[in-house]
């Protein structure tokens, strides 16, 4: 047989299987038979129904195109391009990392605002270090619009007034109130990545802290962003920086819901105990199925090999142990968080220490 022909032989099998793979993952999304097994889980786990809970709007919520007219009206779009064009690239396909930089540049540096206390209502700006906490009310009914569940209380040592620092969940009204923690950044900084067409999730850790990830076209992979911290794909942060420990990371995007642990907890891993690892798989599995439900095989067949580019990145390498190579490649090892008072982070663990 000539060269061609085997070559010919190779092609057509390969191409069979191919697309007996695909119809294989195809099948597995479209087959509804372990929806009893995930009913039971909500039923029978904690963390499981919490997971779910959150999945509900985190996937949804920020896919609202009124949104997204609305993010655009508010930010300097000049300035940001501006900046943008300004910035080096090898490729076009570059630019759109380049504008997430920027995107995080803005918005900590120009637009939003750390708030560990607010300003007194009376004597205003600048008198956030008179504030003294004194509890946690629920909110009042024009505060309860804005999707807000808990309103802190502070009274001023200068001038005896109370001031109200609603925790909103609302992104577009935080448009207008431009202050919060690591909640209230991430939660808008999601919305502005959805805005400009970017692929985006919203990350949650168990240990109370959120932050992002955005699809680099031009690295071909998920990328960690912290707007808090003005962070571009520098997921060991938080273990090596922080010295931060943790349990569960998970991803929530309008396709996809992910454990992504293993790109964050380098080291000081906490215990995993409150599920079993296979029925955490499960459970991101199903949700994600359903989230794609609606997609057409060939967009459900190529996010599913991008899932699995994505493990394969958190495979060990034979090099690295107990995240010394992380260490090493870290910039501030051991520096701690940037944002939040210095007393803040001690209390959360987060100051390198």
């Amino acid at each position: 047989m000539s060269e061609a022909g085997t070559t010919s032989i190779y092609e057509r099998v390969s191409t069979m299987f191919l697309k007996k793979y695909k119809d294989y993952v195809i099948g597995k999304y479209r087959d509804a038979s372990d929806a009893h097994r995930f009913h039971e889980l909500l039923r029978s786990n904690g963390l499981a129904r919490e997971l779910y809970g959150s999945s509900q709007r985190l996937c949804t919520i920020y896919d609202n195109a009124d949104w997204h007219s609305k993010v655009l009206e508010t930010l300097d779009l000049e300035l940001i391009y501006s900046n943008v064009d300004k910035m080096p690239k090898k490729t076009e396909e570059e630019y759109t990392d380049n504008l997430v930089k920027e995107l995080l540049r803005y918005f900590k540096q120009d637009f939003f605002r750390w708030c560990n206390q607010p300003d007194c209502d009376k004597c205003g700006p600048g008198s956030s270090k008179f504030q003294k906490a004194i509890g946690v009310v629920g909110p009042n009914g024009e505060e309860a619009k804005y999707d807000c569940h808990a309103v802190e209380l502070y009274k001023c040592n200068a001038c005896g007034t109370e001031t109200r620092f609603a925790r909103y969940n609302d992104p577009v009204k935080l448009l207008e109130t431009r202050k919060g923690r690591c909640g209230e950044w991430a939660n808008l900084f999601t919305l502005i990545l959805k805005s400009f067409g970017l692929e985006a999730r919203y990350v949650w850790n168990r240990e109370d802290h959120v932050w992002n990830e955005y699809y680099s076209p031009f690295l071909k992979r998920w990328v960690h962003l912290d707007s808090c911290e003005q962070s571009f794909d520098q997921p060991y942060i938080y273990a090596i920086n922080w010295n931060k420990s943790m349990s569960y990371c998970v991803a929530y995007s309008s396709d996809t819901v992910t454990d992504v642990s293993k790109r964050y907890i380098i080291k000081n891993q906490l215990p995993r105990d409150q599920i079993k690892e296979d029925d955490l798989q499960f459970f991101c599995y199903y949700v994600t199925k359903q989230l794609r439900s609606s997609l057409k095989d060939d967009e459900i067949y190529n996010l599913d090999c991008r899932d699995n580019l994505e493990k394969l990145e958190w495979v060990p390498k034979p090099s690295s142990s107990d995240g010394k190579d992380a260490a090493t490649n870290a910039s501030n090892p051991g520096a701690g968080r940037e944002s939040g008072s210095a007393e803040w982070k001690q209390q959360r663990g987060e100051d390198g220490k």
